[in-house]
């Protein structure tokens, strides 16, 4: 009777978990109306099927998205949403941008992509962004944005230009803890 147990309850365990990821996969592209709806993690056009897409138009800066949903394009103001998430990932909007959500912990930072003509050609550059919170204006990570952003926190602003030489270096990323190097002195200077 106990042999039987056991692999009943690693079934179970099993089909349970395939039942939560497909339910996750099927509602991991859509879009958030609103600030509030990214907080709960509550996404609209979600059922989409394979072929299905979200178009954001930001070669020119458009100022709509599309979305393909089971074979029919809907329109939206970009202005009229907070963002969208895809592969996984989640997108906010401003100013006819879409800004990549790579890290909410204590302040949001962004990531923007940008093509740039360089000697050789086109090539995709990437740019930091932050705001104090999700829905607050979103500024380029510099010095000068993070003492008008934290004008209150004194110690924040102090570690920041004792840590980091140039506004280049407020992007790094500590790979052993995971995190923005930015994010740890923020952390302790909460302390």
């Amino acid at each position: 009777m106990k042999k039987f147990k056991l692999p009943m309850i690693i079934a179970i365990i099993l089909t349970f978990g395939f039942i939560s990821k497909s339910n996750a996969q099927k509602q991991s592209s859509g879009l958030y109306l609103t600030f509030n709806d990214y907080l709960h993690h509550k996404l609209s056009c979600t059922n989409m099927a394979i072929g299905d897409k979200i178009a954001t138009h930001d070669f020119l800066e458009g100022s709509t998205i599309t979305v393909t949903n089971n074979g029919t394009k809907q329109t939206f103001s970009k202005n009229e949403l907070f963002g969208y998430r895809e592969n996984g990932q989640d997108y906010r909007f401003q100013d006819n941008k879409a800004y990549q959500i790579v890290d909410n912990e204590g302040f949001y930072i962004y990531r923007h992509d940008k093509l740039t003509s360089q000697v050789k050609g086109p090539k995709l550059i990437s740019t930091e962004y932050f705001s104090t919170n999700g829905n607050t204006k979103i500024l380029l990570l510099t010095e000068q944005n993070i003492d008008l952003a934290f004008p209150a926190n004194y110690k924040f602003r102090n570690m920041v230009q004792a840590e980091f030489k140039n506004d280049n270096a407020l992007a790094e990323y500590d790979s052993a803890l995971n995190k923005y190097k930015i994010k740890e002195l923020y952390a302790e200077s909460g302390k």
